[in-house]
């Protein structure tokens, strides 16, 4: 009879065909404490109650040799990091095996969430969110919680009421823009040289952008360092 998916990865290597006591066997509990104990590891610092760690139960015919040694436990390569993941459990003792167990996680933080329709190209301020909790290990474009990490940035699409406030929806404003006046710094040793120019494109902090010396016209290339500002080499 096949085994359930839980334990189809099951690799046991065995010096002994013989059959052990019940007191020989690794406890399932063990198992899945150690499995447990893998998962809560990656959120040190989150409060007991806003996380659930759930291994799955194993099949009460596996039976493993009891390790002589601390059970191991490690996140495969391929491991998900959702609300199901998988743990790898291992005994490196005389009777070697591995496991892998389902563990089922559910991570509760106050993120960020639209307290309206936010339109896209928006800069965010401190009245378009609020802090909510919400369950977090299923959100897999992640998610904001501190707000000065969304305050002033620029939206990247639509936002619906209530919506989760991730990353990768927003952009940084531009420093400078493309047309306005701008301060050309040079840096040459311990030299240094201000010149007015002109952006020819716009530029988010620490971007290179083509700026022209009001001046002499020439184009040059620098990285915007302030509001207003880029750094060329002499």
């Amino acid at each position: 009879m096949r085994l359930p998916l839980l334990i189809c990865a099951l690799l046991i290597n065995s010096g002994t065909a013989l059959p052990l006591q019940a007191g020989e066997y690794e406890s399932h509990e063990s198992i899945r404490q150690a499995a447990r104990e893998h998962i809560l590891s990656q959120f040190k610092g989150t409060p007991e109650e806003d996380i659930k760690v759930m291994p799955a139960e194993l099949d009460r015919r596996l039976r493993l040799a009891k390790c002589t040694l601390p059970l191991e436990s490690f996140s495969p390569a391929s491991a998900n990091r959702g609300t199901r993941q998988t743990v790898g459990v291992r005994c490196n003792g005389a009777e070697s095996w591995t496991l892998y167990v389902t563990v089922k996680v559910e991570v509760n933080k106050n993120i960020l969430v639209a307290k309206r329709r936010l339109e896209r190209g928006r800069i965010i301020s401190k009245g378009d969110f609020r802090l909510e909790k919400r369950m977090v290990s299923g959100l897999h474009r992640g998610y904001i919680e501190k707000p000065e990490n969304a305050v002033g940035s620029v939206l990247k699409l639509t936002l619906k009421r209530g919506a989760v406030i991730s990353p990768g929806q927003l952009r940084r404003p531009p420093e400078v823009m493309r047309g306005s006046q701008v301060t050309i710094l040079g840096r040459a040793g311990g030299i240094e040289v201000r010149m007015s120019g002109k952006a020819l494109s716009d530029g988010a902090m620490g971007q290179r952008i083509k700026v022209q010396n009001s001046s002499s016209s020439r184009q040059v290339e620098g990285t915007v360092i302030a509001r207003g500002e880029v750094e060329v080499t002499l």
